[in-house]
């Protein structure tokens, strides 16, 4: 880009000279905010309006620069047009007729975030208008990882939750009924080589717990709720034994048991009981019965005497 000096070194002059009649004949205008979509097309919209005194405009020279960087992103100039790789002008068939300076972004990246300055300088003046491009990358599903990997309602443990985007946004855990945890775990932030935010929050649990469900939902920079992902912890069997539902149908099971075997063996003892105190009531008969028939025979002896 041989010929960006030669274009900021005559737009220095013109400056310098005072050329406020030739500015006013140009004016450029420029969407303020421009919301890019990470690794998708963005455009810088700026459009060039002439004043009702210029006849046959033509562009002679245009220069996108973005803060930041040194050399020129897109610069047409004596004619020809270069540009670093990635941007062009949004017009596929633009000349220097076509007031339509807009700026395209074919595959945005973080690092395209910024604002930028065009510069258009024609026949009939020359102008400078700023735009910013704000860069997004939507968060996606949540990815939860348990450890240890067989956590179950009777291990103490925890729950990993991380999700990828831009801006930095944050993570919140929910329980099975939607309502948010009163004790947040802290969000640890991680950037990545690309300038993505690696959102990570882990929740501790402790055996025993009531909850079995527990849902992660992220939240972009603006507060949206953009993802969300649920983890149900099992209950499995204890190292012990059984886990708390099959204790809880053993001691249903022991109850169905032990209450007939509980009648059953009252019936046994009360007809024990009553075996005894007929055979205890026939001893007793017998006895006397006895000593009634040796009273009658002692009688009959006296009498005989």
């Amino acid at each position: 880009m041989a010929s960006a000096g030669f274009l900021l070194l005559m737009l220095a002059v013109l400056i310098s000279e005072g050329s406020s009649q030739s500015e006013g004949f140009v004016k450029i205008h420029c969407k303020t905010q421009n919301i890019g979509q990470y690794e998708q097309e963005s455009r810088l919209d700026c459009v060039i309006h002439y004043s009702g005194e210029v006849e046959d405009p033509e562009i002679v020279a245009v220069i996108w620069s973005r803060e930041g960087v040194e050399e020129p992103v897109l610069e047409y100039g004596n004619e020809e047009l270069t540009s670093l790789p990635g941007y062009s002008f949004a017009e596929p068939s633009w000349n220097n007729k076509n007031v339509n300076v807009s700026l395209l972004i074919h595959k945005t990246a973080v690092k395209d975030e910024g604002v930028y300055t065009c510069f258009v300088f024609t026949n009939s003046g020359f102008n400078i208008n700023q735009t910013r491009l704000n860069v997004t990358a939507k968060y996606g599903v949540p990815t939860i990882q348990p450890q240890p990997q067989d956590i179950d309602l009777n291990t103490d443990g925890s729950l990993t939750c991380k999700s990828t985007g831009y801006p930095k946004g944050r993570l919140s855990w929910f329980d099975k009924d939607n309502k948010p945890w009163l004790e947040q775990p802290e969000v640890e932030v991680l950037k990545t080589e690309n300038g993505l935010f690696i959102l990570s929050s882990t929740l501790k649990i402790q055996g025993g717990s009531s909850f079995s469900q527990y849902t992660c939902k992220v939240f972009n920079a603006r507060g949206d709720e953009e993802a969300e992902e649920s983890f149900t912890v099992q209950d499995k069997p204890s190292a012990g034994g059984l886990g708390q539902d099959a204790k809880y149908s053993n001691m249903i099971l022991d109850t169905k048991i032990g209450a007939p075997v509980l009648v059953v063996g009252s019936l046994i003892l009360l007809v024990f009981y009553k075996i005894r105190s007929q055979q205890d009531d026939q001893e007793t008969e017998g006895d006397v019965q006895e000593s009634l028939t040796t009273g009658e025979t002692k009688t009959t002896l006296t009498d005989d005497h």
